[in-house]
């Protein structure tokens, strides 16, 4: 439906019994009403009834958009946004349409849509009555839907009331009503909510910093143990994690460094529930956990007394030794789709892997489903469509933009000089990497992730556990590689290759200074500049704590002239709106989900790996050259 922006006024809202529509729907949220309002709009479109049509076409694009309350200034944002097509947006509003529900808010019964009008009309208008009465039916909308199951639709409500009334001042006196609310959901399930409801509005309260850390730092271990209890050690880490916050808002050191080692410790735990799963891919997840309690561990330990050091570093030696023998073990990877005819049915068995998991098994599924294609066998598919094509591999390798400028150009593979040959091989290879880089896209990393946000409210902090304590990530980065790689998941390449494409280029040089490379220059004025992608992926270091397939790939996605050489490309502003939804993006998306779940262990050095690898050869469990492949893989 598209609007024709007929004139409308408020007694073409009245007629409408709207109330009585609402009432049919099973939830009273948007994302519900907003069919039924389109189903009424092309119904008095084919009774000709025009005003009736553009009111109904006005609300349902109002209803349309999806609520993203962490934001102060967009709060609603289009339900999708695709290469060219878009549904709703805020400023798809004209003046006429913003004065029209000027004069129905009011008057509209239901809080939720209350709530989504009287917002549109603060964003764009900046009106004050329309944010207090956006504030008031935002709680209200979120008493109805309180669940302490499928609690994320209400926490979003409060969420955006909180954010409002901050943004009204605290003079205003909306924002301690809306702190009591969030007192009050917290006193009435005291800790015995089965989800996060009860951790997200403790979350609120600490960003807002309401200071009754006793009380609720205890609420927080409340939980958390009860999450314990039910072997749920996701749901543990986050209630561990607040408990922390609570610690050090109240700077309790001591207690907060007691939080911090139970957050390790629930890694731990998850480890060892992974491990004793059947399939052989948990012993990868196992390791990954394994991974984050050791950085935990080593993040805590720096403002520890001499005694406490002591037994953390005996504790890190000890699942170090734990992480190893998970990584011994055979992994059995997927591999690339073959061909563009096995895409629905690699499509159909993915969706399948992941369909009534968590979200986070989900994530960590879709993480685990391929790696980077083999050198060897990019350079034998060239080399046999040289065979092929006879003609083709005599003229050089060029490529164009799309101003047709010239931004490539290399030698042919038959050149008589040997660097020459192996450039236009290379050059051939990352062209024949993008091949792959659609089959896998195309065939697994969309549609599991459309399945994926199939289940409710995928959050931005879901991605959180992913992150933290995380070896790849240095400290402080953590939020922005949320931010990345939940704009990615919905589908917001654009957002999410700004976000995570400068974080891995430092996430880089933070690896590579682990291991004690210098990942800097200084020049004859003594001053010192941290080296960019286009220096450090080609170290030889990096090779040796990666891997030659995961380098190639990676050289060929971001600096790569015959890649896709987005980090150059975007750096400079080279990219276009519609590029960023590219297959080659949303792969890079993906490459980096991988990498932050299976996370390079820095501190295993080169000879362990090696000892680990051999050692695993010679027991046996190394049989075959796939499975060797699958424990290199492990160790990245």
């Amino acid at each position: 439906m598209s609007l024709k922006n007929i004139p409308l006024a408020k007694r073409d809202f009245e007629e409408l019994q709207l109330e009585e529509l609402i009432k049919k729907c099973d939830r009273k949220e948007c994302d519900r009403y907003f069919l039924i309002f389109f189903d009424k709009a092309h119904e008095a479109e084919a009774a000709g009834e025009t005003k009736t049509e553009e009111v109904f076409t006005l609300l349902g694009y109002a209803a349309s958009m999806m609520l993203k309350p962490s934001s102060p200034t967009e709060p609603v944002t289009p339900l999708f946004v695709m290469h060219g097509p878009r549904s709703a947006i805020i400023d798809d509003f004209s003046e006429d349409h913003l004065k029209f529900f000027g004069e129905i808010v009011f008057d509209i019964l239901d809080p939720e849509l209350r709530a989504r009008i009287a917002d549109i009309l603060w964003v764009k208008k900046r009106d004050f009555r329309a944010a207090e009465l956006a504030i008031a039916a935002y709680l209200e909308t979120a008493t109805i839907l309180e669940d302490p199951v499928q609690w994320s639709a209400c926490a979003k409500r409060i969420e955006r009331a909180v954010r409002l009334a901050a943004l009204l001042g605290r003079k205003a006196g909306h924002l301690n009503k809306v702190i009591s609310h969030i007192e009050t959901v917290l006193d009435k399930y005291n800790g015995e909510d089965p989800k996060f409801l009860s951790e997200r509005l403790m979350g609120l309260l600490l960003e807002f910093q309401r200071d009754d850390s006793a009380k609720y730092s205890a609420l927080s271990e409340k939980l958390a143990k009860r999450a314990e209890s039910d072997g749920d050690w996701h749901r543990a880490r986050r209630y561990w994690e607040t408990k922390a916050h609570w610690h050090k808002l109240a700077k309790d050191a001591d207690n907060e460094r007691t939080a911090q080692i139970k957050v390790a410790e629930t890694y731990v735990n998850a480890a060892k529930v992974e491990a004793d799963g059947e399939a052989l891919t948990r012993y990868v997840a196992a390791a990954g956990h394994m991974g984050r309690a050791i950085e935990s561990y080593r993040r805590i330990i720096g403002g520890a007394n001499e005694c406490m050091k002591e037994g953390m570093n005996e504790r890190i030696e000890e699942l170090h030794h734990i992480m190893l023998e998970y990584q011994e073990r055979p992994i059995n990877y997927p591999k690339f789709i073959s061909t563009e005819s096995d895409l629905n049915e690699a499509a159909k068995n993915a969706i399948a892997r992941v369909k009534g998991k968590t979200l986070y098994d989900a994530i960590f599924e879709l993480a685990l489903m391929g790696e980077s294609p083999e050198v060897s066998s990019l350079r034998k598919e060239v080399q046999e469509l040289a065979k092929e094509y006879p003609i083709r591999p005599l003229f050089p390798v060029v490529k164009v933009n799309e101003k047709g400028k010239v931004v490539g150009s290399s030698s042919n593979l038959f050149s008589n000089d040997p660097k020459e040959a192996e450039a236009a091989m290379r050059a051939n290879m990352f062209k024949q990497a993008k091949f792959h880089h659609t089959i896998h896209t195309q065939g697994i990393i969309e549609p599991v992730r459309c399945q994926i946000n199939l289940e409710p409210n995928v959050r931005l902090s879901d991605f959180i556990p992913i992150v933290s304590n995380n070896p790849l990530i240095p400290e402080g980065r953590e939020y922005i590689y949320a931010q990345g790689l939940h704009a990615g998941m919905e589908g917001d390449f654009l957002v999410a290759a700004h976000l995570l494409i400068p974080q891995f280029e430092n996430s880089i040089r933070h690896v590579l200074t682990q291991r004690g490379v210098i990942t800097s220059g200084i020049d004859p004025k003594g001053i010192q500049d941290e080296r960019s992608l286009n220096k450090t992926l080609y170290l030889p270091e990096m090779q040796n704590i990666c891997g030659e397939d995961l380098i190639f790939d990676l050289q060929g996605l971001l600096t790569e002239r015959f890649g896709a050489n987005l980090r150059n490309r975007m750096a400079h502003g080279l990219i276009s709106h519609n590029d960023f939804y590219s297959v080659q993006v949303a792969y890079l998306w993906w490459l980096i989900l991988r990498l932050c779940c299976l996370p390079i262990i820095a501190q295993i050095k080169e000879d362990e790996a090696q000892q680990v690898k051999d050692s695993a050869a010679e027991s046996g469990v190394i049989e075959n050259a796939e499975t060797a492949k699958a424990v290199k893989g492990a160790k990245r």
